[in-house]
């Protein structure tokens, strides 16, 4: 096995994407011919051609050389690397640490991981019998943490500029948690909380929701009470934010906020406001270039316990109740990994260079969402 996840550079398994730093990993800059990968200058009189023995199967060799060939990696960030897999693992860290600065709300790492590991790494999912490795090597996202962020008093500054502002934001943060990675927002606390109280309709009626109650858990009047939508819906999702109504004097029939309605919105805007407006510009264009393409390539799904991070709209106990259900349920089920998923190595020159080139979008996406909940939440 060349890294388990049990013995990676621990720095690189952190919380915060850019503080991962190998201690291995050398500053980019003038290196000597003899780096790895290059050959030194050699004498006339000696043949141009060498056997070389690898303590790694010939497969594995082949992949991290096409990755070297083929893709971003720089032999520049590779320091007396005692095999290909060392070598590798610099190089990749550091391409990573590049594409991705310091977070401040999400929280992951990645991983470098071999088919035995990822196998270890879902022993006890019942999925696990799908996993038919199409590579050697894979990456791995990792989710060791979770924590929860509160919009409060800025998403009522967002309405007084617009009232659709603040209903865009949350659609723009869940597009782009879908290309990358889970990040719990109002609209799944809504749907979680339905799903235990309300037979999944978000749409239930109180009435409809009381008879449920008293029929199957036998709970009636003020005991009930704190479980109707009229009760709920304002803490986890206002109707007024998941459909918000149209604004007079708008043609655009859609609800949410275009490219160029934020363009003039922000251009009136100042402070917090004209940021998040810059984010989300931002945010949409790259979700136009990703399209419908899937930016991690069939990663095999973690059944990952955590989010990246969790936002709300109030911290209230309630919030805090169902998360704890929700985590007790992913312990009991014991189908759970610390991970979103896990993407096997392009081993080709073309698919090679589409996969860095889909990762370094993925990673741009988001660096840009964490810009965005950074900016609305506390």
């Amino acid at each position: 096995m060349l890294l388990d996840s049990s013995s990676v550079d621990r720095g690189v398994a952190g919380c915060i994407g850019a503080t991962w730093q190998s201690s291995r990993v050398a500053a980019a800059g003038r290196r000597p011919a003899t780096d790895f990968l290059t050959l030194p200058d050699l004498h006339d009189g000696i043949p141009p051609l060498a056997r070389v023995r690898h303590r790694e199967e010939a497969p594995f060799v082949d992949l991290v050389i096409a990755q070297f060939e083929h893709g971003p990696l720089r032999a520049a960030d590779v320091n007396d690397p005692v095999d290909a897999g060392d070598a590798f693992q610099q190089a990749f860290y550091a391409w990573v640490q590049r594409e991705l600065p310091t977070t401040q709300r999400l929280c992951f790492g990645a991983e470098l991981m071999d088919s035995n590991a990822v196998q270890d790494a879902i022993e006890h999912q019942y999925e696990r019998n799908d996993f038919t490795p199409t590579s050697p090597l894979h990456l791995a996202l990792k989710l060791p943490d979770e924590h929860l962020y509160v919009i409060g008093a800025k998403g009522d500054e967002l309405g007084a500029i617009h009232p659709l502002l603040l209903p865009s934001v949350l659609w723009l943060i869940d597009q782009a948690s879908w290309k990358t990675l889970l990040v719990r927002t109002p609209g799944w606390f809504l749907n979680e909380f339905s799903c235990w109280h309300w037979e999944g309709d978000e749409n239930a009626s109180d009435d409809e929701v009381r008879e449920f109650i008293a029929d199957y858990r036998g709970l009636e009047g003020e005991d009930a009470d704190r479980y109707l939508p009229s009760a709920v819906k304002p803490e986890f999702y206002p109707d007024e934010l998941r459909k918000p109504a149209p604004v007079a004097g708008r043609r655009r029939k859609n609800p949410l906020l275009s490219e160029y309605e934020l363009l003039k919105l922000r251009i009136r805007c100042r402070g917090m406001a004209r940021r998040v407006c810059t984010e989300m510009i931002t945010l949409t264009r790259l979700l136009r270039h990703a399209g419908k393409r899937d930016l991690f390539q069939g990663a095999h799904d973690g059944s990952p316990a955590y989010a990246a991070c969790s936002i709300a709209l109030t911290n209230s106990e309630r919030i805090g109740e169902l998360l704890d259900d929700h985590f007790e349920q992913e312990s009991q089920s014991g189908e759970y990994t610390y991970y979103s998923g896990f993407s096997p190595f392009a081993l080709t020159r073309g698919s090679i260079r589409r996969q860095y080139a889909d990762w370094a979008l993925a990673f741009q996406i988001l660096t840009h969402l964490d810009r965005l909940l950074a900016l609305i939440t506390i």
